[in-house]
């Protein structure tokens, strides 16, 4: 059972959604391209294909990081040369810490489910896309999506190097509407589901593609 450390910043600046590319490129700037774990680039055409560790948010039109495992200990960086204003495309803004959560879970698969929301998954891909559509029967469907979350799981387990050794279950409540979003230049479906899985999951972190700009938050449901 791992044992998670998850920070959470929460910024005075504005951000919207579709801004969040650009303030993650911001953030780079501020402290630098050889802290790999701010942005999974090894080198200008090379990705460290990972899960990210650190990752950034608009909530409520606020800027968000948040930071999980090696991303905590590395958040310092940042910290030392935040001078307190960012450039997000031609504008200036202030970069003030509002609030900071420290959090520690317990993650594990256990015999109970726990109920939770995923806001802007990015669940289908150029690959898995053709597959989804020709699926005809929404029962069909929704497995499907459930086998594709279920992988989500297992690559958020292996970026905080936990081993997996039990079944995880996944069950969406329903087939969720979806939403044409823009990732990276291509055109995407992003879901907002409500599932139940046994694996208890901390609250804010990111899950499937986008994660690292705000894809596929998970949000614990009451």
């Amino acid at each position: 059972m791992p044992s998670v450390r998850v920070i959470k910043i929460t910024f005075d600046t504005d951000l919207k959604p579709y801004e969040i590319p650009a303030f993650r490129g911001a953030i780079i700037d501020i402290v630098g391209r050889e802290h790999v774990i701010f942005h999974n680039h090894l080198d200008k055409d090379k990705f460290h294909y990972a899960y990210p560790l650190v990752q950034y948010k608009s909530k409520r039109r606020k800027a968000e990081i948040v930071c999980i495992q090696d991303g905590v200990d590395e958040i310092h960086n940042f910290f030392i040369k935040n001078l307190g204003g960012i450039k997000i495309g031609t504008q200036s803004r202030s970069l003030l810490v509002e609030n900071i959560k420290i959090n520690r879970f317990n993650v594990d698969v256990r015999d109970a489910l726990f109920s939770y929301k995923l806001r802007d998954w990015l669940a289908l891909n150029e690959k898995n896309f053709p597959e989804y559509q020709k699926l005809e029967g929404i029962s069909d469907k929704v497995v499907f999506l459930e086998k594709i979350l279920t992988g989500n799981l297992l690559s958020f387990a292996k970026g905080i190097q936990w081993t997996v050794d039990k079944n995880i279950e996944v069950k969406l409540l329903t087939l969720p509407a979806f939403k044409p979003v823009k990732h990276k230049g291509q055109s995407l479906l992003s879901f907002d589901i409500e599932f139940k899985t046994n694996v208890f999951l901390p609250p804010d972190i990111g899950l499937g593609k986008g994660a690292s700009v705000g894809f596929g938050t998970v949000i614990k449901s009451n």
